[in-house]
């Protein structure tokens, strides 16, 4: 059991490699052991592109009859998708054993691929490891099971929990190791919401620029369109990969000039406070694909995420600058009262990662 644990964990390291390019996909790796000796290893790369099974067994040193196959997640088993199942793959290779971490929740499978080994008499262990598997998908099981995207709330606050030294004002809080650390987060996630405010006082670029890695889908709340045109995200290389959400009161003027650019504008009406439905919205972002949601707004998006529990994780990225006055969204100090999964230093911040613990 042991080993097994180790080469599920070395399965978990493979998958991770595929983070911010298969989605809607999971995160899969494999692994194969004969005679205690790996003889190959695989990932699915990109979305399309081979699954981690095949990969693993495309890429074997030798001979597979007798082997064990380790995967984190189910083998595929159904057809419904670009790439053939994995599980006749493993049938004709000769593997007489199949470790497996999670069972694929995903309707199609969820049990089926299992099932189909051991009618060919192959031996199939299940959950090893599992709430390990389950944190390296949770992009996927919160999709597949919840029907929406995993939503992650992001602020960086000084030492004394404020934003901003006065509203209408950039302040720089955090430090460099912090800033890696979000562009990583950016370069995995699907996409990045920010309020119009956020765009107006910063003019953010909402890319990834300090690692590598893919740039993510930008969403921007903007009711009424009171952006401007000229912001950075509308005239860059990537202004084709974003969306803006609006109402229609929007300026009409503006719009067209933002769709003359191949911005994508989409239309999500206000409930009765006056504010977007979020709801709705997320049900418009889960069928465009969007599977992860960084959110990355300012106090006012801040708030209206957490207020309505639309949210699966908070994390906060402490420094240790004192502002003693500013600009503070007024649900920050009810983040304590939720369970705190994680803390992490980071140079001189501290991340605090919370957990939602009502969804």
């Amino acid at each position: 059991m042991n080993r097994d644990k180790d080469y599920i964990r070395r399965t978990f390291e493979l998958a991770k490699n595929g983070a911010g390019f298969v989605s809607p996909n999971p995160l899969v790796g494999a692994v194969i052991v004969k005679q205690e000796r790996i003889v190959g290893e695989g990932f699915h790369a990109k979305y399309g592109n081979a699954h981690a099974e095949a990969d693993a067994i495309n890429n074997r040193s030798e001979n597979l009859k007798g082997a064990t196959l380790y995967c984190n997640l189910e083998p595929c088993s159904h057809t419904n998708k670009q790439t053939p199942p994995c599980v006749p793959l493993i049938i004709k290779s000769g593997i007489k054993k199949v470790v497996i971490s999670n069972v694929d929740p995903n309707p199609n499978v969820n049990g089926a691929g299992i099932q189909q080994l051991r009618n060919a008499g192959i031996e199939v262990t299940t959950n090893i490891l599992s709430a390990e598997g389950k944190e390296i998908n949770k992009f996927y099981f919160t999709a597949v099971e919840k029907q929406r995207p995993y939503i992650t709330l992001k602020l960086a606050l000084s030492a004394d929990g404020f934003i901003n030294r006065a509203e209408g004002n950039r302040t720089k809080i955090t430090s460099i190791d912090s800033d890696k650390y979000v562009h990583q987060l950016r370069s995995e996630f699907d996409s990045i919401l920010v309020g119009a405010n956020t765009v107006k006082v910063d003019n953010p670029q909402l890319n990834v620029r300090l690692v590598s890695g893919r740039n993510p889908i930008r969403i921007i709340l903007d009711s009424k369109l009171s952006s401007p045109v000229d912001s950075k995200i509308f005239n860059d290389e990537n202004s084709k990969n974003t969306i803006v959400i609006c109402s229609s009161n929007a300026d009409k003027f503006k719009l067209k000039l933002l769709s003359e650019k191949g911005i994508k504008i989409q239309n999500v009406e206000m409930n009765s406070t006056g504010k977007f439905d979020l709801p709705e919205l997320l049900t418009y972002l889960f069928h465009q694909k969007i599977r992860s949601i960084l959110v990355e707004g300012g106090a006012f998006v801040f708030d209206r995420f957490f207020e309505n529990s639309l949210f699966d994780e908070i994390l906060l990225f402490r420094s240790n600058q004192y502002f003693d006055a500013g600009l503070k969204p007024s649900k920050i100090s009810d983040t304590r009262k939720l369970p705190l999964h994680q803390m992490t230093r980071l140079g001189a911040d501290i991340l605090e990662v919370y957990r939602n613990p009502s969804l």
